[in-house]
């Protein structure tokens, strides 16, 4: 694959206005050009080559998303600055619904150090997609260009990945790594993915607390002591309290039910294999179905739901009618003299899907993916 790519720097000039993040929600819920399906089912298998029209890296501005955001409030009242970094958005096959999110600290990145065609480890005449992040500071996912619509379904597969072992540098280049300036502790403990996960904003690379407060439904791997290669199956419980770094807590999905209880693993993963992650929004509930090999329970799928409503998934509610009074939560939180309100009467949250690995202060290595699947139901 040629990587002779000249790519030239340009700036950015936007930032955005500091708000709610229910505010910013709401009006871009609301937003009928954004909310949109090209077609009924969109597809994406690699066996074209996928970048078109590749843009120019452009200087991270630390565009406002929100009080977690790297200019947002929370690390304003730390007097803590982003680093110089570079951001680039590259649209991925045809149909206008699927784009790649990158972020790096390298001087002069080439876009394919990060989202590749590789061949198919299994089947050589296969191409699949190879995301990777070198650094614990760069960040890449693939996400939904537009807001989701209603009813979904969304399919792909995810294997062969590289994040994090039982070694002491659990994946990293040399263990000097660290989560600074966004925290100030050692990165190298922990390592991991995005296998699937639903956000109530436009998926980009971020410090990891900004994902944290973000996330509605998650399957992720977080590799860690005693925790090697874990898939872990959370959705976010609305009526919890909010933690300034961990954001919500969980609702884990363990020995075949849903608990509140911390991030329990469902299975572990084998390194050289392939799964199918699937997951589907209907009028009532979630669902998840994960299919492969897995180390304790052999080939298996892993599947069910859980009702949005009754559980309070946190930010379900893509419309202010969707909101049930019982998730309303008009707890605060204050910084920089603005009130955040967790979850209001009257607000809406879009849904976006994103997978990859999104941390710009934690987690090094790669992964593969390919027959990724849309569909609007």
């Amino acid at each position: 694959m040629n990587k002779n790519f000249a790519l030239l720097f340009s700036f950015s000039l936007l930032i955005m206005a500091g708000c709610s993040e229910s505010d910013q929600a709401y009006n871009e819920v609301n937003d009928s050009e954004l909310i949109k399906a090209s077609a009924e089912i969109n597809r994406q298998n690699f066996d074209d080559f996928p970048f078109h029209d590749v843009p120019e890296w452009r200087y991270d501005v630390a565009e406002y998303q929100g009080p977690y955001s790297e200019s947002g409030e929370y690390y304003q009242e730390q007097n803590i600055i982003a680093p110089a970094a570079l951001r680039n958005t590259v649209p991925i096959g045809q149909g206008d619904w699927l784009v790649a999110e990158l972020y790096t600290r390298t001087e002069k990145p080439i876009v394919l150090d990060y989202i590749d065609v590789v061949p198919d480890p299994i089947n050589a005449k296969n191409q699949v997609l190879k995301i990777s992040t070198p650094d614990h500071t760069d960040g890449v996912v693939l996400r939904s260009k537009n807001p989701l619509p209603p009813k979904y379904r969304i399919s792909l597969k995810i294997g062969f990945a590289n994040y994090g072992n039982e070694t002491k540098l659990n994946g990293y280049n040399d263990g000097t790594e660290s989560a600074e300036p966004w925290r100030a502790l050692s990165s190298v403990g922990h390592n991991g993915f995005y296998w699937l996960a639903i956000l109530d904003s436009p998926p980009k690379p971020h410090n990891n607390i900004w994902i944290h407060h973000h996330r509605k439904f998650v399957i992720d791997s977080w590799n860690r002591k005693d925790f090697n290669h874990t898939v872990n199956v959370i959705a976010l419980d609305g009526k919890s309290e909010t933690h300034q770094a961990f954001g919500k807590k969980f609702i884990s999905y363990v020995d075949g039910g849903w608990q509140k209880i911390s991030d329990v693993p469902v299975d572990y993963y084998l390194p050289d294999e392939w799964y199918t992650v699937t997951f589907t929004r209907t009028a009532l509930y979630y669902e998840y179905a994960i299919e492969g090999r897995f180390k304790n329970a052999g080939q298996t799928i892993y599947t069910d739901r859980i009702d949005y409503r009754k559980n309070c998934i946190y930010h379900y509610n893509q419309t202010p009618e969707e909101l049930v009074p019982d998730c309303i939560d008009n707890r605060q939180q204050v910084f920089s003299g603005k009130n955040f309100t967790a979850w209001p009467s009257g607000s809406a949250y879009p849904e976006y899907f994103m997978f990859g690995e999104p941390h710009i202060n934690y987690y090094e290595g790669s992964v593969l993916v390919d027959d990724i699947t849309f569909e609007v139901l």
